[in-house]
């Protein structure tokens, strides 16, 4: 383990520890590289009295996970890179847990998530599994909106601030973002638009780029980065070098993941593949 990962924080504490034993091959195996999944944020309002979350696994070296909701079993088996569909809960306060499959060992355990009368939220579970944590954002795009509406979403602990730009124009879309923020909804026509990943410092290393993002009117996306820089840059030859752009992305699978493979400042040049997701409605 790297010593620059930070201790586990009280509330982890030994569970964590545990966790790490129970995660067993998985962690053996490292953990997942840097993705990005694509989400869409607007399948309707919660009904009067609730609020709606959705759970997101951004860990890169867990295991699979269940999901407990006041004492309840949410989800099952959830694997790194899922983001699930939305679910009904009252407004008010939520006991939330997160363990790995199968297991009591539970390193997340918020006992009192507050969630508001028709708001929506995304919990997820990130960074390294030593310092593991959960991070709450609300999800509020513009309702009514005809035009197509994003936002970035940076889970992942390891990687530095970006700022993404429309290679149309040279507009920066997203600026200094950094890890645990999102980025407000940024209202946009229906198309497909190219855009680069860029180092924020002075944005004269631009890994990612350009690709293509199709968004359809009337639609809201986040896109979160999850996984781990460090683990793509373990994977690379040390003399290693490529072009800082790169080609149209590889399709993904008939679960429709669009992989997006961002860069670290530290190498002048990384390509990724992006795949998109779409939660269940």
């Amino acid at each position: 383990m790297s010593p620059r990962i930070r201790r586990l924080t009280a509330l982890v504490g030994a569970a964590a520890m545990a966790l790490s034993v129970v995660a067993g091959s998985v962690s053996a195996a490292g953990p997942a590289k840097l993705t990005a999944i694509v989400a869409t944020d607007d399948t309707g309002t919660p009904t009067a009295g609730n609020a709606w979350i959705r759970v997101l696994h951004a860990s890169p070296d867990a295991p699979n996970v269940d999901v407990y909701v006041d004492g309840a079993k949410a989800l099952t088996n959830v694997a790194f890179g899922t983001i699930s569909a939305y679910t009904p809960v009252p407004a008010g306060n939520h006991a939330i847990k997160v363990c790995a499959t199968g297991s009591t060992v539970c390193p997340i355990d918020v006992p009192a998530l507050a969630v508001a009368d028709g708001k929506k939220y995304t919990i997820a579970a990130t960074n390294m599994l030593a310092s593991i944590e959960a991070k709450v954002i609300e999800d509020a795009p513009a309702s009514g909106s005809e035009s197509a509406q994003i936002r970035v979403v940076h889970f992942s602990a390891d990687t530095p601030t970006v700022d993404v730009i429309n290679t149309a124009d040279a507009s920066k879309l997203v600026t200094n973002l950094a890890y645990g923020s999102a980025s407000p909804y940024l209202s946009v026509p229906a198309n497909t638009y190219n855009v680069k990943v860029c180092a924020n410092a002075n944005n004269a290393v631009c890994p990612l780029g350009p690709l293509p993002l199709t968004v359809a009117a009337g639609t809201a996306y986040s896109v979160f980065a999850i996984g781990s820089l460090n683990a793509l840059l373990a994977t690379m030859p040390p003399t290693d070098t490529m072009s800082a752009t790169t080609d149209a992305p590889a399709t993904g699978s008939s679960t429709g993941l669009i992989v997006l493979f961002l860069a670290s400042v530290t190498v002048l040049s990384l390509s990724f593949t992006l795949a998109t997701t779409r939660s269940n409605r």
